[in-house]
């Protein structure tokens, strides 16, 4: 990949553990990156990997799904349609400090000396922990531990614990802390001109309301200045001991101290629970009882109750999805490193989606992108298929949004935003957003991933038909017959360093799929479910005529193809441009969009993403093997990796073509996107597509698995290096564990009816129990 540079945590301070994240030592410099890299979440809240008393610190974060604020888009020069509201989502009052004062000394990692730190992160607990020894100024040996969680069971808490133990009798203080951060300057300002960071407001975003004391449980209403929306934030406490309480209110700060005597044998212990929970502007009765309850809970059970909880229900979901791999345990860190990003981002989704960085950071602005159906949903279609529903729920919730979206740009049918919360268009940049029409085609290629996973065919006809039938319609209407050939023109593919183009394949493609699988479906509602069909008709109007004509459309789509090369141009006039030079490029003008003007980058043959791969493994069975070879050979080399969204494909075909160093090559890069901040922003949060790319890469590239007509068919690659590879691959209600390695592939059918799959070109029946399926040789170039 052009430009890469690694930033790799030192052995001798982060040791490999295959199923851990663990920090022996404080290490100031990589502050920036551990905040992000030891972030909790549940999809509902999430919260950044900050020390517990507050410093040093890069970025605090807490952050409720959804949550945000709205301003006002100011074009220099104004046009109809242009985005005018945007969104970004709001850092809520912060409950992660717990401030430690022994004997009078505080502690610190930036002022004392001899302070000692161990941290770590165990994807199976789903705790981070945090051991601390420090001594005071009068020689008294403190130990400090902290532990931290946001529930995977109940959604609207974290939940915080602090031990601190004393060689001698000691006074000990311990200061719990609610700040709203949203309101007062940080440490580092989100003010550096990047546009992939969130926008910082002038105003004051969070307006305090009622709020109410009650013993040790503090809570607080706030309100969003602009987006009016409401939300209480409440914090609990639980003692092992009596204490002596003090109060601390000021503006944008709430706090209590607790004072207590401890002895060796009687370590005081603070358990603090904090919730969140969104509500209207005026906070009902019934919100405030749903607080009461929690906490109630929380208090019953205690932190060990919530951490028991967590460890059970990873458990089970490790169970499902789990990819273990013969390698480096550095590898395998990495690998469940990536899969707990996106399990603890999904758990407790709700009526939304996941956003580009999670919880883990405020970047891109909380914003959903395609890059959740495209990315992620493939792998939650298999461990948690409620969750991926949930995404395409929350799609659906936004149709009327984006039909309206379609008649500002003068389109039937509908049009989903490049980015957005509410469903309504947030890309003020229209060139490399709302021109990016191939969402369309995105969210139903989701829709048709997630049916033939599950089998959830109610899904398909309660909401998915009439998604499919809107976005063919406005595909359709978007394009025009000449010559015989159906044409798009104006838009921009997933390749950003290449806009507002005619043809672009990768559009036209799955433009193509998204009509066809339009027709098909209401051909099959039609004569499978005709009262679904007929309300459906009803209320869209959809006449036999229209339907012909997405098929009409479908089969005379325009693919551009070049004879002279034997590629898919990635779109009509790319390879008319000049090349970059990229010898004449130095590495520190890498990402090209933070060095050269948009026109700049627009003239030249040169790709932020993989463009055309991307169609080539979404819509793989219309592109032979010869055409993915050619367009790996041409577009790899001229592919800047400046998207994290790129690795994980390139590996894909890489692997599909037969090309084994490369493809582990690119898979290497998006395994350690984050972990090696290989992109050079991981501060900002985690690149949640690049850690779905990283199961695509394992489950789609080296196990080969395709769609194949009706079917499924492996045609797996294991890595050289690698002596197996073991898969959780729920399928249809069937549990089913999948072991290659280098001469076999092993299915164990754990549960649910017998199935049938190919291998390669064999016909393998999957029965209860071990299947084994003997394999050629994988031995391959190396491209």
């Amino acid at each position: 990949m052009i430009g890469r540079q690694r930033t790799d945590l030192p052995s001798d301070l982060y040791p490999t553990d295959p199923w851990a994240i663990v920090e022996e030592s404080f290490a100031p410099r990589f502050v920036y990156l551990t905040e992000t890299i030891f972030a909790l979440s549940n999809g509902y809240l999430g919260i950044r990997g900050t020390v517990d008393e507050g410093s040093p610190v890069h970025l605090h974060g807490t952050f409720v799904n959804g949550y945000h604020e709205t301003w006002p888009i100011t074009h220099a020069e104004n046009a109809f349609g242009l985005a005018r509201t945007g969104q970004t989502i709001v850092n809520v009052p912060d409950a992660t400090s717990l401030r430690v004062e022994v004997d009078g000394t505080r502690l610190s990692l930036n002022s004392l000396s001899g302070v000692t730190q161990r941290r770590w992160l165990d994807f199976r607990h789903g705790v981070l922990e945090r051991r601390v020894r420090f001594t005071t100024a009068s020689g008294i040996e403190a130990n400090v531990a902290f532990r931290r969680l946001v529930s995977l069971e109940m959604r609207q808490v974290a939940a915080f614990s602090v031990t601190v133990a004393v060689d001698r009798p000691a006074r000990v203080s311990v200061t719990s802390r609610m700040v709203n951060r949203q309101d007062r300057k940080q440490a580092e300002e989100l003010t550096e001109d990047d546009p992939r960071r969130a926008q910082s407001f002038s105003h004051r975003v969070l307006e305090p309301r009622a709020a109410t004391l009650d013993g040790l449980r503090f809570s607080q209403g706030w309100v969003t200045a602009r987006s009016g929306l409401g939300l209480i934030a409440s914090i609990d406490h639980r003692l092992s001991q009596s204490a002596t309480t003090e109060l601390n209110r000021e503006a944008n700060d709430f706090g209590y101290r607790f004072t207590a005597d401890v002895t060796p044998d009687q370590p005081l212990v603070v358990e603090k629970f904090a919730h969140y929970r969104r509500c209207g502007e005026r906070p009902s009765e019934h919100d405030r009882a749903a607080v009461t309850a929690d906490l109630d809970r929380c208090q019953e059970i205690g932190f060990d109750g919530l951490a028991e909880s967590q460890a059970k229900i990873l458990a089970g979901l490790w169970d499902r999805a789990d990819v273990e791999v013969g390698t480096s345990a550095d590898t395998q860190r990495a690998i469940r490193w990536s899969l707990f990003q996106m399990l603890q981002a999904s758990v407790q989704l709700e009526e939304g989606s996941i956003p580009a960085k999670g919880l883990t950071g405020q970047a891109y602005d909380g914003h959903y992108f395609r890059d959740t159906e495209i990315y992620l949903l493939p792998f939650l279609a298999r461990a948690l298929p409620d969750k991926a529903k949930e995404i395409l729920l929350h799609r659906y919730q936004m149709l009327d949004a984006a039909r309206v979206r379609a008649a500002e740009l003068s389109q039937r049918g509908a049009l989903f935003p490049w980015r957005t919360i509410t469903g309504e268009e947030a890309s003020a940049y229209f060139l490399a957003g709302t021109a990016q029409y191939h969402i369309n085609a995105d969210v139903t290629y989701a829709i048709r991933t997630y049916v033939e996973a599950t089998g959830d065919e109610d899904f398909l006809w309660d909401h998915g038909t009439e998604i499919a039938a809107e976005t063919a319609r406005m595909w359709e209407d978007l394009g025009f017959f000449r010559n015989n050939r159906f044409h798009i023109h104006g838009v921009t593919g997933p390749d950003e360093y290449t806009a507002l183009v005619d043809d672009n394949a990768f559009t036209n493609v799955m433009a193509r799929m998204n009509m066809r699988y339009a027709a098909e479906l209401a051909s099959r509602m039609r004569a499978e479910q005709p009262e679904r069909w007929k309300s459906l008709v009803d209320r869209l109007g959809i006449t036999d005529e229209e339907i012909t004509r997405w098929r009409l459309a479908a089969d005379a789509m325009y693919i551009p193809y070049d004879p002279d090369l034997g590629i898919t141009p990635q779109d009509d006039d790319f390879l008319k441009k000049e090349p970059w030079d990229f010898a004449g490029t130095p590495a520190n003008k890498y990402p090209l969009l933070l060095h050269f003007h948009p026109l700049v980058i627009y003239r030249y043959q040169v790709l932020k993403q993989a463009d055309v791969m991307l169609a080539d493994f979404l819509v793989g069975d219309e592109f032979s093997p010869e055409l993915k070879r050619a367009n790996y050979d041409y577009y790899d080399p001229i592919t800047t990796g400046d998207s994290s969204l790129s690795a994980c494909v390139q590996s894909i075909i890489a692997s599909e073509i037969g090309y084994s160093d490369a493809a582990m090559d690119h898979f290497m890069h998006a395994l350690f996107m984050d972990l090696a901040d290989l992109a050079g922003n991981t501060t900002d949060g985690v690149h949640m597509a690049s850690a779905g790319g990283v199961w695509q890469a394992l489950v789609h590239g080296f196990l080969g698995l395709r769609r194949h007509g009706e079917g499924i068919r492996f045609d797996p690659r294991l890595p050289a290096d690698w002596t197996h590879m073991t898969v959780g691959f729920p399928h249809r209600g069937r549990e089913i564990r999948i072991r290659l390695e280098p001469d076999a592939i092993h299915f164990e059918l754990r549960s649910g009816d017998p199935l049938e799959i190919e291998v390669g070109d064999q016909k393998v029946r999957l029965e209860p129990g071990d299947t084994r399926v003997q394999i050629s040789s994988q031995a391959q170039p190396t491209g």
